[in-house]
């Protein structure tokens, strides 16, 4: 944040690039900035200066030759500038400027410099906080290689051509909340946390990057947004892309040119991204597409088990590539949602039982209802549907039915309870073969008593109706040829039922191995 002086501190002379106002940078000495000193005061002032000392040039506007003045007694000779503190807050660049190599031992604040020409910072080294914040960048920002130690805040800032930050490595927070870039924005190497909320891009944003978290809610991008993305966690709530938007979990670390020819490749460093439980980096995790359009969404190896999707527009056409992992129910026996684990533990604690191992929401989200979430996985069903992931589809069907027998009425909740109950909705056979047992047996023990013109052995009984639910007409030597009228009605039912349980377990053996 940049603290303005009192008016002592302020430079009273014109402005170099505006002489009908007053310049306002630090005074270095009475009333004058660095760059209104006489030739004398100012050699006096750079003379005094050493690589590593502290520089004080708040608001000053840099000419190509006082730039380098400045930039002569800090590198002594070695090409490359030292600073201790380095305050350019305010400060204007109004040529291409190079702090290429250059090295900040404390804090480096930029906030709201205006750099009108290239602003070069490539393997810059930050070993304090560095601040470009609301920072003007009129031509291209060019950090490839920097380090940032402390974290760097590019928040507010603008950038009008290409933003390049390739195999850069911050330590902290790499905030670029509500900056804007003219051009390409390209985000490569680590970071603890990229923050790009409610950013916005005109041209193409490609970010590949090892981080806990990325959080892009309210993104605006008027090209296509490629996030490449090894063990974060994002947010792309609310986000507006009017390009393809795609989000590609790495199952291997990233990997970039090395600063010598003899070392091709060169990792970039992973420290503190392994999950202790997993005992490695976990998988790349979309936590939110809350208010987001998927039309042009694709989600490839990435982790949804916590993943909110109520209000996402069109899910219907998110594409789903590679290994995406959801939620499970607890028994593991389905993929869920995490809507359906926060809305199934908060009925539970509604009825005075605990969530059991259903998951809470979080502190914040709200649970969404049945009707939403029945809708939900129609439309994720179709998803997986058009992308020919039958048994994906297939557990998103079985939740689109639980959510539509929770918010039935009574006749039609009854039929689902059936249709669950024999079959579990025609997606779990061995529930079709089990109820078709069931059924013989009952109906078997209703022959045995009142099928036929004298009671018979049950186990007779049993494999007479076996074979009329198979309609194999195959006489018993102890079951007499004629049967009662009730047992034309248990015949019948028999000869129904039959076929209505294969048909049921064929369809769910079905529904889990087509492809």
């Amino acid at each position: 944040m940049t603290i303005l002086p009192v008016d002592s501190q302020r430079c009273t002379r014109p402005h170099v690039l505006d002489p009908g106002e007053r310049c306002r940078a630090r005074s270095l000495r009475d009333g004058r900035c660095l760059a209104h000193l006489d030739p004398g005061e100012r050699d006096a002032y750079l003379a005094g200066l050493r690589p590593g000392s502290d520089v004080d040039a708040m608001g000053v506007v840099f000419t190509a030759d006082l730039f380098q003045e400045l930039l002569a007694p800090l590198s002594a000779g070695r090409g490359v500038a030292e600073f201790g503190a380095a305050d350019f807050a305010g400060a204007t660049f109004p040529a291409d400027v190079s702090f290429h190599g250059a090295g900040f031992s404390a804090w480096a604040g930029f906030g709201h410099a205006t750099f009108l020409g290239d602003a070069g910072f490539g393997q810059a080294r930050f070993t304090g906080p560095a601040a470009f914040d609301s920072a003007v960048f009129s031509g291209r920002a060019l950090f490839t290689g920097a380090r940032f130690l402390e974290g760097a805040d590019f928040a507010r800032s603008s950038f009008a051509r290409d933003a390049l930050f390739g195999a850069t490595r911050v330590i902290g927070e790499a905030r670029f909340h509500e900056a804007r870039f003219a051009g390409d924005l390209l985000v490569t190497g680590r970071a603890d946390e990229l923050d790009l909320t409610r950013a916005t891009a005109e041209g193409e944003v490609h970010v590949e990057v090892a981080a806990r978290a990325v959080l892009a809610e309210g993104l605006r991008a008027k090209d296509r947004v490629s996030l490449r993305l090894r063990a974060a966690r994002v947010d792309l709530s609310g986000a507006v892309c009017a390009g393809a938007l795609t989000v590609h979990g790495l199952q291997e670390p990233i990997t970039h040119a090395a600063d010598s020819p003899s070392r091709p490749l060169r990792q970039v460093d992973e420290s503190g991204l392994a999950d202790p439980r997993l005992g490695r980096v976990p998988l790349a995790a979309v936590t939110s597409l809350r208010g987001l359009d998927a039309g042009q969404v694709v989600l490839t190896d990435v982790d949804l088990t916590g993943c909110l999707f109520a209000g996402v527009h069109r899910a219907d056409q998110i594409q789903l590539d590679g290994r995406c992992v959801f939620a499970t129910d607890p028994r593991r026996r389905r993929r869920v949602l995490a809507e359906e684990h926060h809305w199934r533990a908060r009925r539970r604690f509604l009825r005075g039982r605990g969530p059991g191992r259903w998951s809470p929401a979080p502190e914040g989200v709200r649970p969404v209802d049945s009707p939403r979430l029945e809708v939900l996985y129609r439309q994720l069903r179709k998803a997986l549907e058009d992308a020919k992931n039958e048994p994906g589809a297939a557990d998103f069907y079985y939740g689109e039915m639980e959510m539509r027998r929770a918010g039935a009425r009574r006749a039609e909740r009854l039929l689902l309870w059936l249709y669950w109950l024999v079959s579990g909705y025609g997606l779990r056979a061995w529930r079709a073969l089990a109820a078709m047992l069931a059924v013989v047996a009952a109906l078997a023990l209703g022959m045995a008593h009142a099928g036929f013109p004298r009671p018979v052995p049950y186990l007779d009984a049993l494999l007479h109706s076996l074979r009329a639910m198979v309609a194999v007409d195959v006489k018993t030597a102890n079951v007499p040829e004629t049967v009662t009228h009730w047992g034309q009605v248990l015949q019948v039912m028999l000869r129904v039922s039959g076929p209505l349980f294969v048909g049921l377990a064929a369809l769910a053996i079905r529904n889990r191995v087509k492809r």
